[in-house]
């Protein structure tokens, strides 16, 4: 049946979207605020650093996928793999992110598996892997972190850590099967060639910048938040974060969809931007009214100065997740370093609004986001009409 799949996918990522809230409950009431602060730096930290290791790794193996370059990939994944090593200990030794070396190191690698593997199950148009990722991440984190909880109670930030561990272990387990199922189906269905280098490393290096960035768009807020605002602070932004987080991971979701039709010569857009319209409409209408006894009851009443704010934070997801689908066009024409460049003068926007609103806390926070977001929108619309992807597809009635 036709758009079957997108079916599936937005019934599995509105269900992991549940489940990813739940352990954020959870989290919030296994730590203190101060400590659930501080997790979340590490957790910040450990993603930015594996962004700047090897995001785009999985980008370009599915690029080179594509045109059937696929001989010898498990060199490169490894060798990928000591790069996150090699930058988490410059990063722990040298710009002393946390105190837990060992742990964040050890998380960096697991969470770099978890981020190829992701990126390279791209290649299948109906994204079962993808899929299973997506509903597996937050199972296994309620799992982890509900058992403690149910069993102990609150508990100090180095358990919480040791549990952090235990779930990118698990999780980068299953990505190693899910890497080795890929690698047996694609190299039985096609004629493989060896990886052109020059093509993998520039597409990589291009694709690496335009997630650096936006990574560093994405955690800049949690280190201004602790710089300026302390530990506190960044516990009862994670309130927002988790909120925002679901409305981000579902348009991400259908980014990532609409990304590989393109891949597939598939134009998915219209269908897209329906279902972005509908679920934005639907937040913009609930969140006033329920986020006072749902920050409440599930968060608990320590977290409730945060209701007022939270629409905000809706809004500024999804602004930014609109600007993500209709950049994604460029990233086919390779053309990354133009992204990169709106990512910069997103930035410049952001930290410059965020310093002169600091003192209205996370309504500055709020406010400095949605700027650099309608920033990132104007400059993706033009982008996106000046470089169309028309001429590259191809009308697909009988998608399955």
């Amino acid at each position: 049946m036709k758009n079957n799949h997108f079916i599936k996918l937005i019934a599995v990522t509105v269900f992991s979207m549940g489940l990813t809230l739940v352990s954020s409950f959870i989290l919030a009431r296994l730590l203190s605020v101060q400590a659930r602060g501080i997790h979340q730096l590490f957790v910040t930290s450990v993603s930015y650093v594996t962004t700047f290791a090897t995001g785009g790794v999985g980008f370009a193996f599915a690029l080179s996928m594509r045109n059937n370059q696929y001989t010898h990939w498990k060199g490169y994944f490894l060798l990928f793999l000591a790069l996150a090593v090699l930058v988490a200990s410059i990063a722990v030794f040298f710009f002393n992110v946390t105190d837990y070396y060992g742990l964040f190191m050890l998380n960096v690698l697991l969470t770099a598996v978890l981020t190829v593997t992701l990126e390279k199950s791209k290649i299948d148009p109906k994204m079962i892997v993808y899929r299973r990722l997506t509903l597996q991440q937050p199972i296994l984190l309620v799992l982890v972190y509900g058992v403690t909880y149910l069993l102990f109670q609150e508990q100090p930030l180095q358990i919480a850590l040791y549990l952090l561990t235990l779930y990118s272990t698990i999780q980068a387990i299953f990505c190693l099967i899910y890497l080795y199922q890929i690698d047996k189906d694609f190299t039985q269905r096609n004629q493989v060639v060896s990886i052109d280098r020059k093509f993998f490393f520039t597409t990589w290096f291009k694709q690496n910048v335009l997630q650096t960035f936006g990574a560093t768009t994405a955690s800049l807020d949690k280190f201004l938040v602790v710089y300026f605002l302390g530990h506190y602070t960044l516990g009862l932004y994670t309130v927002c974060i988790a909120f925002d987080s679901l409305m981000t991971k579902f348009i991400n979701m259908l980014a990532d969809y609409y990304y590989s039709g393109l891949l597939n010569k598939l134009n998915r857009i219209k269908s897209v931007l329906v279902v972005i319209a509908l679920i934005s409409v639907g937040a913009l209408i609930l969140v006033p009214l329920l986020a006072k006894p749902v920050i409440a009851f599930f968060f608990s009443a320590k977290y409730i100065e945060v209701a007022p704010v939270l629409i905000w934070f809706i809004v500024n997801a999804i602004i930014a997740g609109l600007s993500w689908v209709l950049s994604q066009n460029m990233l086919l024409f390779g053309k990354q370093i133009l992204l990169f460049v709106r990512q910069l003068i997103a930035i410049v926007v952001f930290v410059v609004l965020f310093y002169l609103l600091r003192d209205l806390q996370l309504y500055g926070l709020a406010y400095a986001l949605i700027g650099a977001s309608l920033t990132r929108l104007l400059i993706s619309l033009i982008y996106y009409f000046k470089y169309p992807i028309t001429d590259m597809l191809v009308t697909n009635t009988t998608e399955q």
